[in-house]
């Protein structure tokens, strides 16, 4: 992503654009950390909240590496929340909401930044195109609601530790042989993924036609 800013853009963009960047990374990983942190909380399981993770503040969550990594190739982490299943009151209902509730609210996120990305592009960049702070709020926007997407997509593939997997796990049985491979290799099946998506970028791809139909929507509508 860093390279792709230092391609797009020149000037003063270039430093607004980083921090537009880094403010949507940021907001991304909190949120999405957080809200793992309330569920294992509403569903029982007080882990994450006595160990200071069920909080909005970003040091928490962030994860110096993982945000590098965003910021360089696109792909990156936060600290993952610690949660222990066996405090749910029901362990596949628990498991289900814990695990949904981060990409679910990185999909809310990205749906009102869209419409906000919309409207400072129809009302303002189009009005006032030589303004900076405009363009700064504009791009900010643009990258929450990229970011959000994106984190949402990659979140939601079945490979451990990943979202995906546990979503899965809390429809499968505890055998079940998909199940097992995946647990079990799931350092190199994450790190297999990782390389494809550095260089095929169908995770941006699939962010970015996702932006660009809610824009078509919100186009649609105003």
């Amino acid at each position: 992503m860093l390279w792709t800013i230092l391609w797009d853009y020149s000037g003063w963009q270039v430093p607004i654009a980083i921090i537009g960047f880094l403010l949507a990374i940021t907001i991304a990983f909190t949120v999405h950390e957080w809200a793992h942190a309330w569920a294992a909380y509403k569903s029982g399981d007080p882990t994450a909240k006595m160990m200071g993770r069920m909080t909005l503040n970003p040091r928490a969550h962030l994860e110096p590496m993982g945000t590098v990594m965003f910021l360089l190739a696109g792909i990156g982490w936060a600290k993952p929340v610690p949660v222990n299943p066996f405090n749910y009151r029901n362990f596949k209902k628990g498991n289900f909401f814990v695990s949904i509730a981060g990409v679910t609210t990185n999909l809310i996120i990205g749906f009102f930044a869209s419409l906000l990305f919309y409207i400072t592009w129809r009302f303002g960049v189009l009005s006032h195109p030589g303004n900076l702070g405009i363009w700064g709020i504009y791009y900010f926007f643009m990258m929450l609601m990229f970011v959000n997407f994106a984190l949402m997509l990659f979140n939601l593939i079945p490979i451990y530790p990943l979202d995906g997997y546990n979503l899965l796990r809390s429809f499968t049985k505890p055998n079940n042989a998909y199940m097992q491979f995946v647990r079990d290799r799931g350092q190199m099946l994450l790190m297999i993924m990782l390389l494809v998506m550095i260089f095929t970028n169908f995770i941006g791809r699939l962010a970015g036609w996702i932006s660009w139909l809610f824009i078509q929507m919100w186009g649609s509508m105003f």
